[in-house]
């Protein structure tokens, strides 16, 4: 697994579950909320639809959807070409 690390660029929510491609999941609809900003480390499930991206939030494991618009990915410093620059997407 190669997790990426994001930005969420503007205040979104869903519920806990929606993700899941199954109808069995069984979860109970929970909402979560992330504010712009909140960084999160991912696994990335589904990136191939135009309308929804599917990751699984590492520190809660909540699998979630969100639009493309929604987040940018950080690159990690040890990625970056030059040091001491800011993350960008």
């Amino acid at each position: 697994m190669n997790p990426w690390k994001i930005e969420v660029t503007g205040p979104h929510s869903g519920e806990i579950g929606e993700a899941i491609l199954r109808e069995d999941h069984g979860f109970a609809r929970e909402e979560y909320t992330h504010e712009a900003g909140h960084r999160m480390e991912v696994a990335v499930h589904h990136i191939q639809d135009s309308q929804w991206h599917i990751f699984t939030d590492l520190d809660s494991g909540h699998r979630i959807k969100m639009p493309p618009g929604k987040f940018r990915r950080l690159r990690r410093r040890a990625d970056m070409k030059k040091p001491g620059r800011a993350d960008r997407a």
